[in-house]
């Protein structure tokens, strides 16, 4: 063929091809077209910032060669201040050049790069921006970058909020005992790589209750927050403060201070303390009491510093002398010979097998029917006998074992009532928590597994918490009670009118049971006074939908009188005094009480 001949041989002409094959193969590069078309309008209408680079041929690395509108509108430039620009562009912070030196690296050796990083808008302004590049190969090349930005900075302040709420009181806007032990461990780790000291003080304000009582709980939460603040003008950026609970805070104090330093610093609180406080046209003067533990002279984990720092405190509280720091002669002035050697003795009481489980039937009054029992603890001493709960229980909520005591408590309590179930008594059990454990936030999952292994229906365990337990961190303790309350337990409000709680508090605990407290049911066949007491609680807890029990009841004329009155359950000596599990047994046999109908013989 000559050069003068026009030659319309194309790679489809080389050989001869059907013109179906020809129209199929047409289809498909249409189809092609329209997909990259498709994917064309589709980058350009995104909102999220997109951008296509070249190859790096230069040091400054690849040259942006489209933006979509997306790209533009984040930074607030136009596409032709753009276009031909480095990864500069993208508008890494100065301060980060390390992240950009690292984008940088990773463009040179063709591989993927993702951070978060902050990027600067053309006005000045900052954002959080998520950042993206993929490599683009194509038969085995590197052809070009593409580029996905997006502004994160709502994201992380809404994940920030949640962090914050999550870590700090909602009354004070403190630290809260979740954020404490992340500081506190974390202090640890750091003075123990550099062997220095950490002082963790404690403190509890004097007479709080007495406000409270007198004023109501919006005036004592106004007056905690005002401490709050003097707490935080007392200290440096350095120390952290927590709100613990109630009236309970704790102070970390930052960097290596010796004793002298600490215990000025204490008295500096307590002075600022003892200025008058203005609430609601109410001049008051509190005071505090502040317990001092010091790593590692004291504890070398946060458990044992708090442990220490709330023994410290309450001797301070008991000597009155403000402030104390933890020392051998702090436990002998905050208790007897005899009662501190409890302390050391009581550790190894449940290892030895010395606590007993023992149980209190409670009686339907209507009916006499008993199929209730609270479980009440004793400590079968092998020298001193028998040691009542009044003894033993503060000595565990001093020195943090209650929680122990409380766990093991529960597992006797449910297994013992698999046990009558299993002997034909389905004799429901009711069990006693403190507030420690209260705020203890897996104590429902603990409860959950217990119930699980002794194969015992949630409604047949009744959770009693007194009512300064529950007004100690009335947000915390509502939480855990309406976990309890989902999982089938029932709860009950033990020690009725001895607290300080409200009626709104009351409406909206997850509750199915009032408890008289005795002192009102002992006294109330001789005293109008008491009398009024009892009936107005009947009143009011039938009211709210839920049943009374008195405790207390010690002989036959409270029974009558609280039966008069419509009161639902009861408990105490007249019907019978606490029992092992076995003996337990055989009075529901021996006694009319018993699981029959009927009244007392």
């Amino acid at each position: 063929m000559s050069d003068d001949v026009i030659s319309f041989r194309t790679p489809w002409t080389t050989t001869l091809e059907s013109p179906a094959t020809l129209e199929r193969r047409l289809a498909e590069q249409r189809l092609q077209a329209e997909q990259l078309q498709l994917l064309g309008s589709a980058v350009r209408v995104s909102a999220h910032g997109i951008a296509i680079l070249t190859p790096a041929v230069e040091a400054e690395g690849p040259r942006i060669a489209f933006v979509n509108d997306g790209f533009c509108a984040l930074y607030g430039r136009g596409r032709d201040e753009i276009i031909g620009q480095t990864p500069v562009a993208f508008g890494i912070v100065e301060r980060q050049e390390a992240i950009s030196a690292s984008l940088l690296q990773h463009v040179f050796e063709h591989r993927p790069f993702v951070a978060e990083v902050t990027a600067r808008r053309k006005d000045g302004s900052e954002f959080d921006l998520n950042l993206e590049l993929v490599p683009v190969v194509d038969a085995g090349s590197l052809t070009h970058w593409v580029a996905f930005v997006r502004d994160i900075s709502a994201e992380k302040s809404q994940v920030s909020q949640l962090r914050h709420q999550a870590m700090h009181d909602g009354l004070t806007n403190l630290p809260n005992r979740t954020m404490l032990f992340e500081t506190l461990n974390r202090e640890i780790d750091r003075a123990r790589e550099a062997k220095a000291t950490l002082s963790l003080l404690l403190m509890d304000l004097d007479r709080f209750k007495e406000v409270n009582d007198t004023f109501g709980h919006q005036f004592g939460d106004l007056l905690l927050q005002q401490v709050a603040f003097r707490l935080r003008n007392q200290l440096r950026e350095t120390d952290t403060v927590a709100r613990l609970g109630g009236d309970e805070f704790a102070i970390l104090l930052g960097g290596t201070l010796d004793s002298t330093d600490v215990a000025r610093m204490a008295r500096n609180i307590l002075n600022a303390l003892e200025q008058p406080v203005i609430v609601d046209g109410q001049v008051l003067e509190i005071g505090a009491s502040i317990g001092i533990a010091l790593y590692p002279a004291h504890g070398t984990d946060a458990r044992m510093l708090l442990r220490r720092a709330d023994v410290a405190m309450y001797a301070a509280k008991q000597a009155q002398t403000g402030y104390s720091f933890h020392r051998d002669e702090n436990e002998t002035r905050k208790q007897s010979a005899d009662q501190l050697s409890l302390v050391v003795e009581l550790r190894h009481a449940l290892e030895r097998n010395e606590l007993e489980p023992y149980f209190q039937p409670k009686l339907h009054m209507r009916s006499g029917l008993m199929t209730r029992s609270e479980v009440l603890l004793r400590w079968n001493h092998p020298q001193r006998g028998q040691i009542q709960p009044s003894v033993f229980v503060p000595i565990a909520e001093r020195t943090g074992l209650i929680r122990t005591v409380t766990d093991w408590l529960l597992e006797r309590a449910l297994a013992q009532v698999h046990a009558w179930r299993d002997a034909g008594a389905p004799v429901h059990i009711a069990v006693n928590i403190s507030a420690k454990s209260l705020l203890d936030q897996a104590l429902p999952s603990k409860i959950h597994s217990l119930l699980t292994k002794w194969d015992v229906d949630p409604r047949f365990l009744k959770i009693e918490i007194t009512e300064s337990s529950i007004m100690a961190d009335p947000a915390h303790a509502l939480a855990v009670m309406s976990m309890l309350q989902s999982m089938g337990v029932r709860l009950s409000v033990d020690d009725f009118g001895t607290g300080y709680s409200s009626l709104t508090h009351l409406r909206q605990l997850p509750i199915d049971e009032i408890k008289i407290d005795k002192s009102f049911v002992s006294g109330m066949t001789t005293s109008e006074a008491d009398a009024a007491i009892v009936r107005t609680v009947i009143d009011l807890g039938h009211n709210l939908g839920k049943q009374v029990c008195a405790e207390g009841v010690e002989d036959e004329a409270t029974w009558n009188m609280l039966r008069d009155l419509g009161c639902d359950l009861a408990q105490g000596f007249w019907i019978s005094k606490p029992v092992s599990g076995n003996d337990l047994m055989e009075w529901l046999v021996k006694t009319s009480w018993g699981l029959h109908f009927g009244t007392p013989v």
